[in-house]
């Protein structure tokens, strides 16, 4: 009965704020994330090319897209820089993407990454570059040199028209692992996500699969799935200990599939109460995701599994998911950041789609059991569609990311030289090594004494004071009786002690 109670009491909660005002005062901590989808052109570019004029059109899209996501109160920016063993970066190991340049090995004559980086950072932005591990192909015959050179040397894996990077070679992973390297040493990037494609969907599990004879030469004592999937845990874990060795703020998730940790597929091997919806955990056999597994392990800093359903669907609801999710992130130590999609907008942009995307958003925030909140939203390109109301209601002040402390940063230096110029805050620039530093600004009145400006969780100044997150050593503030408050912030998202000005 109390159990039945909660939940009566819960979706209430979120009939109520996804109608009315109740979250427009948002929390400090909370994850706003996008997912910016380049392959095919789906959110970003619009034309490709390596023409000046293709170049400006680009960028200018770029910058409004993130002007767009700044003023929503956004966090975050997943830019998708691999989608099919290509990639929108400079690199010494894979061709330029056909996405942006027309034609796959051929520059555009610019780098996007390093452009969406900086412009993030201007906007005071997290970026993350999202990339997809595996997948090589869906249908198409690549022909540039570093394609010719992978299918003679076999690490390629086809079954249908779907083609991957074998996750069973050691020489894949570790090409992986360099792929990722190269990104993490390249930029300055806040952090690296994969999302859901892994092994070809349904590739059989017999003698007639194309990886069987490589299985039974490298580990036959073992069930052939669970071989697939320990090869997904080894990359994800390779790519980890490569950031950690590397640099360590760089935070690390993974975007799989809505649905994990059924009772007959993963849910008792890792001590995790089952998912308890309808739906299968069609990943866990169909392409060897085993999300829990990495939580477990603790190979990665987030997961944010793709609930793309609405919160009343007949085998996979929203609600029950998104608190699952959450108790397994919290019980392993790690976050929750649940996925939700816009795509139904794109044909049907009606109020019910609008209040089923701020209901999940609220059920994201009311999941949570240990206050480290967030929602990732797909793609960028619905954005215009959701602007007013999140700017109006749930996204309405700004916010910071939740802080992750097994990732924090030692003796983490404080603001130093903090001086005001008319209506700017300026200071010295912090610096830690190679860690990407960043600062949360504050604005408290004059009336309101420092004690009571403190957060009650003890987190610091409370949210209600926070003016947004800069990247650079100043920020414009308002004018008026305020004393002003500068922290660092580290890749891990922790604080140092305010430094306080009038």
């Amino acid at each position: 009965m109390i159990k039945i109670t909660t939940h009566i009491i819960l979706f209430l909660s979120l009939f109520l704020s996804a109608i009315g005002p109740a979250w427009a005062d948002g929390p400090k901590r909370e994850f706003r994330g996008v997912w910016v989808a380049t392959v095919w052109g789906i959110d970003w570019p619009s034309k490709q090319g390596s023409s000046q004029a293709v170049q400006r059109q680009q960028k200018k899209e770029l910058d409004d897209l993130l002007d767009r996501c700044r003023d929503l109160n956004m966090t975050s920016v997943f830019f998708q820089v691999r989608s099919m063993g290509d990639v929108m970066y400079q690199s010494s190991l894979e061709p330029w993407s056909a996405f942006v340049s027309g034609k796959r090995g051929e520059s555009p004559g610019w780098d996007p990454l390093a452009y969406v980086v900086e412009a993030c950072h201007d906007r005071g932005l997290e970026c993350y570059a999202w990339v997809n591990p595996f997948r090589w192909s869906s249908g198409t015959d690549y022909n540039t040199v570093p394609d010719k050179r992978w299918k003679q040397s076999g690490w390629l894996l086809a079954h249908g028209k779907y083609t991957v990077f074998n996750p069973g070679l050691e020489a894949v992973r570790e090409h992986i692992v360099e792929i990722c390297r190269e990104i993490v040493e390249g930029y300055r990037i806040d952090g690296l996500v994969f999302d859901d494609y892994f092994y070809p969907n349904k590739i059989p599990e017999n003698s007639s699969a194309p990886d069987y004879e490589l299985y039974k030469s490298t580990a036959p004592w073992m069930d052939f799935g669970d071989w697939r999937r320990a090869n997904v845990h080894k990359t994800v874990a390779d790519v980890y200990a490569m950031i950690n060795d590397t640099r360590p703020g760089v935070k690390f998730g993974i975007s799989p599939a809505g649905v994990a940790g059924k009772s007959d597929t993963s849910a008792k091997k890792w001590g995790m109460e089952k998912c308890d919806v309808k739906a299968a955990d069609w990943q866990y056999r169909e392409i060897y995701s085993d999300p829990l597994g990495w939580l477990y392990q603790h190979t990665v800093d987030f997961i944010s599994p793709q609930i793309y359903w609405p919160t009343t669907h007949a085998t996979a609801p929203y609600e029950p998911l998104s608190r699952w999710w959450s108790d397994a992130a919290n019980l392993y130590g790690r976050h929750f950041y649940g996925s939700v999609t816009m795509e139904s907008f794109a044909k049907n942009d009606t109020p019910e789609n609008h209040r089923q995307l701020l209901t999940q958003i609220a059920t994201n925030r009311l999941s949570s059991i240990d206050g480290n909140l967030g929602t990732v939203i797909y793609s960028a390109k619905f954005l215009p569609k959701i602007s007013d109301e999140l700017i109006d209601g749930h996204f309405a002040t700004p916010s910071v990311t939740p802080a992750m402390t097994w990732k924090s940063t030692p003796e983490l230096p404080g603001v130093t030289g903090l001086k005001k110029h008319g209506s700017r805050l300026e200071w010295n620039e912090a610096t830690l090594g190679n860690e990407v530093l960043r600062y949360t600004v504050y604005a408290i009145p004059a009336s309101v004494p420092y004690d009571d400006a403190m957060a009650d969780d003890g987190d610091g100044i409370s949210g209600d004071y926070l003016l947004g997150v800069s990247y650079l050593p100043r920020y414009e503030v308002p004018e008026g009786k305020y004393r002003y408050a500068v922290c660092v912030l580290d890749g891990a998202s922790c604080e140092s002690e305010p430094v306080y000005i009038k």
